[in-house]
């Protein structure tokens, strides 16, 4: 296919070195996770470099089971492209602050995509992973039914260099997104495994 292109999310991000790190190797999006994680960037810390961080790639803030003024505080601090809801958020309370929304679906199988009910209002998804199964990768079926959705959707779940390329050439989904696969730590990422992820990624 002439012209196919899958994006590419780093998400997990902690830092403007690293996010400007991955949007010089080729990402599209960067994801900063501001729920309880190993990962999570505390507000205070992101206000102080976010001026800092490349232009013209959209910026993710990732949340879960938050209430609006834990997201509003974001807002009100930093400015977001999406906002990508992982816990039980319902589609008012997603719709609720005017941005685009990423609605997270964890999927082991193909009933759990056929039985999730977040469908019909985000405008981009994020298939990943239960969050029990964290040396899992996602399934090839699972992949396959979620590039087929009638809305964009980013793959995730286990994605690293070592995967990343076959999946993509087997699949061609949307998007793929990584976070643990590309670190040195949680939250600090490895130049290197970064390279070689966008390399795999592209190599189609």
């Amino acid at each position: 296919m002439r012209g196919y292109r899958t994006r590419i999310k780093m998400c997990g991000l902690t830092d403007p070195v690293d996010a400007g790190v991955a949007v010089d190797l080729g990402a599209d999006m960067l994801g900063f996770v501001f729920a309880p994680s190993p990962r999570r960037l505390q507000v205070e810390e992101a206000s102080r470099f976010w001026t800092s961080l490349p232009r013209g790639v959209p910026k993710v803030g990732v949340f879960k089971d938050q209430d609006e003024s834990e997201v509003g505080s974001v807002l009100a601090a930093i400015s977001l492209d999406y906002l990508q809801f992982h816990g039980n958020e319902i589609p008012v309370f997603c719709r609720s602050f005017g941005l685009p929304v990423i609605r997270a679906c964890s999927a082991r199988s193909v009933e759990d995509l056929q039985t999730f009910n977040g469908w019909e209002f985000a405008d981009l998804f994020l298939v990943d992973l239960p969050k029990e199964d964290t040396e899992g990768v996602i399934a090839r079926d699972v992949a396959v039914a979620a590039a087929d959705l009638a809305r964009p959707a980013l793959l995730a779940g286990g994605l690293d260099s070592g995967n990343v390329g076959e999946l993509v050439r087997s699949v061609r989904p949307w998007g793929v997104d990584v976070a643990r696969g590309v670190e040195s730590e949680p939250g600090k990422k490895d130049i290197e495994k970064m390279r070689r992820f966008v390399d795999q990624a592209r190599r189609i």
